[in-house]
């Protein structure tokens, strides 16, 4: 049968060593190797004069002297190896805390920062080495992570804040339609506004849901070669009724053969937001164009009418963000959100400017095809 009280095996003291802090486990591997070092050094030094006496007594006068010289060296090196390898460890011992002192000083730091202290960073040293490095990595991850909390307590609150009013207004609707018998008018009344409410707590959890999946997405879309003409002119005869509607109209300039490199659906839906926003906060006729400029597509949309606070223009993208003049308008403040997320997640970029005689200019700017030939 196995001895059960035997010697504890590998595999029972791998765990012990990796418990042992980094310090110590440093430490015991170079007294280890430090011993074997002294000892290989007292062997070869007993074999050398060993050597030595016979090499240089071949009368053999001085053989008689040399087991007791021999065992006068041993005891000696006996006597200063401990002293140098305890010495040796010591050393070890106090260089390895130094080194891994910043180490332990970043871990302190970390564990004392919280989502609420995002000015907090770790200690780092000045030293150029692998753990100033690895303090910078680290620095630079924690300012991304509170970068994004702060989006996300932003986004939600936000969120909240714009669900907040559809939802009391439908349910106030549905309480008065409850409160005391109503005609037939005023339930069709009831309805109706509860309905559009409805439709739009609708359209802003769409909108919620596209910024979340865009937010998530880690790889860029599948990109094809978009002919950028018949884009515009389909978005522009989704709108044509309603502009007409208002005495309004939209035009469309796009060279022949004009493309770009985007995901369609994406850029259908960008331009889309775009002359809705317009429309929604704009006067006179829309005017969509599509150019070739330095290898990259552009695409505008042009409105008339008061341009926007140029205080507003940094942040016409961001998102539930919308002018002063445009809070009377139905509306989350996503729209613009998500035609930037669109096109950033498709490579391109998007402006927003005031034209210098009057109106707004909103642009996309998409890669294009690189054997692009354009004509009008």
């Amino acid at each position: 049968m196995p001895d059960t009280d035997s010697a504890p095996t590998e595999a029972t003291m791998r765990p012990l060593l990796a418990r042992l802090p980094i310090r110590w486990r440093l430490t015991i591997l170079f007294a280890a190797v430090m011993a074997l070092v002294l000892a290989g050094a007292g062997i070869a030094t007993v074999l050398q004069f060993r050597d030595a006496v016979n090499e240089g007594d071949p009368t053999g006068v001085l053989q008689q002297h040399a087991n007791g010289i021999v065992a006068d060296l041993i005891r000696e090196l006996l006597i200063v190896f401990p002293l140098v390898l305890l010495v040796a460890v010591l050393a070890a011992y106090t260089l390895s805390g130094a080194a891994l002192r910043p180490v332990e000083a970043m871990r302190s730091r970390a564990a004392t920062i919280d989502a609420d202290q995002p000015e907090h960073h770790l200690p780092v040293p000045d030293t150029g080495d692998e753990i100033a490095r690895l303090g910078q990595t680290l620095n630079a991850m924690l300012t991304r992570l509170h970068t994004a909390l702060t989006r996300e307590r932003q986004f939600i609150a936000d969120a909240s804040h714009e669900l907040r009013t559809p939802l009391s207004l439908l349910t106030t609707e549905l309480e008065l339609a409850l409160r005391r018998p109503r005609s037939h008018d005023e339930l069709t009344t009831a309805l109706h506004s509860a309905l559009a409410e409805t439709q739009r707590l609708s359209r802003l959890a769409e909108d919620l849901l596209t910024l979340s999946r865009t937010d998530r997405q880690q790889t860029r879309p599948s990109s094809t070669v978009v002919e950028l003409g018949p884009v515009l002119e389909a978005v522009a005869d989704r709108f044509r009724p309603a502009l007409q509607h208002h005495r309004r109209h939209i035009t469309v300039e796009a060279p022949t053969g004009l493309a770009a490199l985007a995901h369609a659906d994406h850029l259908d839906r960008a331009i889309a937001n775009l002359v809705d926003n317009a429309l929604r906060h704009a006067t006179g006729d829309i005017h969509l164009t599509a150019t070739h400029t330095n290898g990259r597509a552009e695409i505008h949309v042009l409105d008339h009418g008061p341009g926007l606070p140029h205080d507003f223009l940094p942040h016409a993208f961001d998102r539930f963000t919308r002018p002063d003049t445009a809070r009377t308008h139905p509306g989350s403040g996503l729209g613009l959100a998500i035609t930037a997320a669109l096109i950033t997640a498709n490579g391109g970029q998007t402006h927003l400017t005031n034209r210098p005689d009057t109106g707004a200019d909103a642009s996309i700017t998409l890669p294009a095809p690189h054997d692009q030939q354009p004509h009008g």
